[in-house]
């Protein structure tokens, strides 16, 4: 459906730009270390709270791993650190996930006894599978981050959260249409945590016809902090009006 959601099945071994998942739980040393290293070098910044926030956003991206095939198959993989491996570009962007192994939850009845596979036959609590296993994943890579750089874990969670929305809206997109993700993140959402607390606000915008998703991040990225950094349209530091203003302004640019 998208080349870009490619995912490897397997140990990647050593192969360059691999990254293990159990690795993200420091920061202080090892590889994420010097990947956050790399991304300083990439921004030209010594402000670690600023390489923070530019690295949740890439980690609130590699989610796409779990998000699609809850969106596509109703299935709920086992996306723990202990269980993925992930691949960053020269250029310190995400590139592709690896499963070290395929296993899971899928929706319905079980056909036939699996050892990798469980079912679970209410959707409801398959969503709330989702979010359990992407809140587990995080949490140790929030916290390493806040070790490292001082950037305030609400902030760091302000990221992700806007990374996985993101996921939700282009992958309904590409199913259906973008606004169908609106009801499914009202209730991936829902709780009373950091992860609720700190969601994005969504806002749908319609022209000529086409509906896209926006949203307003509940933290910044602080890009505007860099020499050639702005802010961006999502970004809480900016007015609601010139938000929508700049939303329906890509929007017309993007249907001409």
């Amino acid at each position: 459906m998208n080349p870009k959601w490619r995912v490897e099945v397997g140990e990647p071994g050593d192969l360059p730009g691999w990254i293990r998942g159990s690795d993200l739980s420091r920061a202080t040393d090892g590889p994420f270390h010097e990947l956050l290293e790399r991304i300083c070098d990439r921004l030209r910044t010594t402000d670690k709270r600023t390489v923070a926030a530019s690295f949740s956003l890439r980690f609130g991206w590699c989610a796409s791993v779990a998000i699609a095939p809850y969106l596509v198959r109703h299935t709920v993989l086992n996306v723990s650190l202990a269980n993925i491996a992930l691949r960053f570009r020269d250029d310190t962007l995400f590139d592709r996930a690896a499963l070290l192994s395929p296993e899971g939850t899928m929706f319905g009845d079980a056909p036939s006894s699996h050892a990798l596979v469980r079912y679970e036959s209410e959707q409801k609590i398959l969503l709330r599978l989702l979010r359990g296993e992407l809140q587990r994943q995080t949490t140790p890579v929030v916290e390493a981050l806040f070790q490292w750089s001082g950037f305030s874990r609400k902030g760091a969670w302000g990221m992700v959260t806007s990374s996985w929305a993101s996921q939700f809206i282009n992958i309904s997109g590409r199913l259906s249409e973008q606004i169908a993700a609106i009801p499914v993140l009202r209730d991936f959402f829902a709780g009373d945590d950091e992860i609720c607390r700190m969601q994005p606000r969504l806002h749908p915008i319609s022209v000529r016809g086409v509906t896209h998703v926006f949203q307003r991040r509940a933290s910044c990225c602080r890009y505007y902090l860099l020499p050639r950094g702005d802010l961006c349209a999502s970004c809480p530091l900016v007015s609601d009006e010139d938000r929508l203003r700049q939303n329906r302004e890509w929007m017309e640019e993007q249907l001409r």
